[in-house]
């Protein structure tokens, strides 16, 4: 007799999909997922990390770039709330840029009360208001644009900014320091962000790349450039064929650490056009480390402005569009050395998922 299967599920959902320029999410609050046992007690967030694949299956579960979880009564009590991220994959990610913008809508949508603030936030005023959410990589401000002139409440769709911190330094894995950050300015010498590193194919002997910390850390690529050393084919250099290349080779050698790096979990690659010189913007594909390629990427979209002031391809004193296939984001890095970022955060559906 062959044992039965016990498919009864263990937890109830309630759970909103989102996405920030094409990057999509399950958003949930922790504390609300329901056990079916009749146990009580809060869920685990090991618990979490243990369904995840199963929810992000595209055909056989809800699917999603990332998993957005909500905790009202975060560690770090100078937090309103917190912000685990966990990739389709089931791995832990540190922060996700265009997650924390969805996390914030989904904050103001559902109002959702911190334990640690004595004064709630006014959810109900047209003034714009500042969250401070304690993320793995450290605290970061939202701040729901609730009057912007690109919300759109038809589509459920409103504009946040992000405080993403300062810049820092990626560091190699045998440095001394390198649990030390170090902090990048657009007045850092090149040494301090720009490597050459052995790739190794044929098409592709080495690359010049740039590599900083925004939230994770960005290996970013500028494509042109490295057509100009040699070290990639030319045929990279047609710009009506960006959108179809195919980087999953490159970025797996990149974000393998081979090269003495430690922990790149995305890579990004970049284009420009005359004309986006003269606007300021920048073109980007990102692959991201347990999702593949994203339609976006905030963390990288940050790193990619950073690396073309840096690298002198857009003017640090205004705005810098970075163009992703999802849409665009708006990037500042300010005289403070602090970097922000806005753009769009979309509900697309409320649902309920047992597990």
């Amino acid at each position: 007799m062959e044992p039965s299967i016990d498919n009864k599920p263990s937890f109830r959902i309630n759970f909103t999909k989102m996405h920030g320029a094409g990057n999509d999410f399950v958003v949930f609050e922790k504390n609300k997922v329901e056990r079916l046992n009749g146990d009580k007690s809060t869920v685990t967030f090991e618990e979490i990390v243990g369904f995840t694949t199963k929810i992000a299956h595209r055909k056989l579960g809800i699917g999603f770039d990332q998993l957005i979880v909500i905790d009202d009564n975060p560690i770090d009590k100078n937090a309103a709330y917190g912000m685990d991220v966990i990739n389709c994959d089931g791995n832990i990610e540190v922060m996700c840029g265009n997650g924390v913008r969805c996390f914030s809508k989904y904050i103001v949508d559902n109002k959702v009360l911190s334990k640690n603030l004595k004064e709630q936030l006014n959810f109900d005023g047209d003034d714009d208001i500042e969250q401070i959410i304690e993320t793995k990589s450290g605290i970061v401000k939202t701040y729901p644009l609730l009057k912007h002139h690109l919300n759109n409440k038809d589509n459920d769709v409103i504009m946040v900014k992000v405080n993403m911190g300062t810049p820092k330094v990626s560091r190699f894995i045998n440095e001394i320091d390198r649990h030390i950050p170090k902090v990048l300015t657009n007045q850092s010498p090149i040494e301090s962000y720009m490597y050459t590193i052995d790739i190794g194919l044929p098409y592709c002997s080495k690359l010049e790349c740039v590599y900083v910390t925004v939230g994770g850390n960005q290996c970013v690529v500028f494509i042109d450039r490295n057509i100009e050393l040699g070290y990639l084919d030319s045929s990279y250099g047609d710009h009506t064929k960006f959108s179809t290349i195919d980087f999953k080779e490159i970025s797996d050698i990149i974000q393998s650490n081979v090269n003495g790096f430690d922990d790149i979990p995305n890579v990004e690659f970049v284009i420009q056009s005359p004309q986006d010189k003269l606007e300021n913007k920048v073109i980007s594909r990102v692959v991201e480390r347990g999702n593949g390629e994203t339609l976006a990427c905030g963390t990288g979209a940050c790193g990619v402005a950073i690396s073309s002031i840096l690298k002198g391809y857009c003017n640090e004193n205004t705005e810098i569009t970075v163009e992703m296939p999802g849409g665009k984001l708006l990037i500042q890095w300010n005289p403070n050395n602090e970097i922000f970022k806005t753009g769009p955060a979309t509900s697309v559906f409320k649902s309920q998922i047992l597990i």
